[in-house]
């Protein structure tokens, strides 16, 4: 049999860089474990430890089945990292590792890394708020092309920058 658990961090600081892409779902030759009452459970919550929140799935007669409802639960699903190399499990029972989503989120910080010296080139204080959507859009555009989604920060970044030059124009008259 096999078994569907997702891993969710729910511990604070979620959004820093060693927790934006830690969730994830297995298939595995066992069932899940309720933290408290130590029992095998193959549907819904399991309990959280340590900031860290597990959920069944259900149990499934064949390895097929299991990807298949992997993806009627969670839609679009990583098996491997930006660079291509396979996610990993200690535990012996996982036979496969996936990460939510088609893309590897970025952290808020990553994400003003990236876009930085795009944002000092494309954003003047006359920048309208259409062009800025406009930029979010093609920097979301490429950053998907890589393998990544951009933290939904970015707007703001850009809306920061046009306001420092706004600023700076009004500082010189």
């Amino acid at each position: 049999m096999y078994y569907v658990i997702e891993t969710n961090y729910v511990g604070p600081n979620q959004t820093q860089d060693q927790y934006v892409d830690v969730d994830k779902i297995e298939i595995s030759t066992s069932p899940a474990i309720a933290n408290s009452s130590h029992e095998e459970r193959t549907e819904g919550w399991c309990g959280t430890t340590n900031d860290w929140a597990i959920y069944a799935h259900g149990e499934y007669t064949t390895i097929e089945e299991a990807r298949a409802a992997i993806t009627e639960k969670f839609g679009e699903v990583r098996d491997s990292d930006a660079n291509g190399d396979s996610f990993e499990s200690d535990d012996e029972d996982v036979v496969e590792t996936y990460k939510p989503s088609k893309y590897a989120p970025m952290s808020n910080q990553a994400t003003a890394d990236w876009a930085y010296e795009g944002i000092q080139s494309d954003i003047e204080a006359s920048t309208t708020d259409e062009r800025i959507t406009e930029l979010v859009a093609e920097y979301e555009a490429e950053a998907n092309s890589n393998g990544y989604t951009l933290d939904s920060d970015l707007e703001d970044f850009m809306q920061e920058r046009r306001q420092e030059l706004r600023d700076e124009l009004e500082d010189e008259a």
